[in-house]
């Protein structure tokens, strides 16, 4: 009985591993992963036939970096891209005896910080000016309002809402009135005057 089991058992895992590889799809030899803010690994998952030559390629198809590798193991490579332009670049990977091997797309673009609050304004009269923040993150903020490039008011707040009206009496226009935001790292942004 116990033959007749293993007997089946392997049976199933020949027929399984059979059904994997006629899949269609082969393991692939080359991988490339992120492992960090503009940093790549590649991974070359089959003893080389001969040079491995890895080309990164701008968008005009320049080649801005080459490595030649010689290796008789698998190995890996890292690579920080941290100091090139944004922009797609390419991975080209060659063996010089098989030929192209694969091609990756790496996209470097600015990181976007989430915004930390919403924040509005409204002009209630001829000088007075309506700003409502709501701080998504409860952290403290900064509230700087500029008459043309003058700071002519600066106040923090904490709060999971803030809304005040300012009075501006002794302006002539509010046309050069502007509000900033800004975060206890330094972030700011601009809120326009409607």
């Amino acid at each position: 009985m116990r033959l007749i089991i293993a007997t089946l058992v392997a049976l199933c895992a020949t027929f399984s591993s059979y059904a994997a590889t006629e899949s269609g799809a082969p393991d692939p030899i080359v991988t490339l992963k992120k492992v960090g803010e503009n940093k790549y690994q590649l991974k070359y998952l089959s003893v080389p036939e001969g040079k491995v030559i890895v080309s990164i390629k701008n968008q005009q198809n320049v080649t801005v970096y080459k490595d030649v590798i010689e290796a008789d193991k698998v190995f890996f490579r890292n690579y920080d891209l941290g100091k090139l332009d944004l922009g797609t670049y390419s991975f080209q990977v060659t063996d010089s005896n098989i030929g192209k091997l694969d091609d990756f797309q790496v996209s470097l673009a600015p990181v976007q910080r989430p915004i930390g609050f919403l924040a509005d304004t409204k002009v209630v009269s001829y000088n007075t000016i309506a700003l409502l923040v709501s701080n998504l993150d409860n952290k403290e903020k900064t509230v700087r309002i500029y008459d043309g490039s003058e700071i002519i008011h600066e106040e923090k707040f904490s709060e999971a809402s803030f809304g005040k009206k300012f009075n501006f009496k002794h302006l002539r226009t509010l046309k050069n009135v502007s509000f900033e935001i800004v975060d206890e790292t330094g972030f700011g942004k601009f809120v326009s005057v409607r």
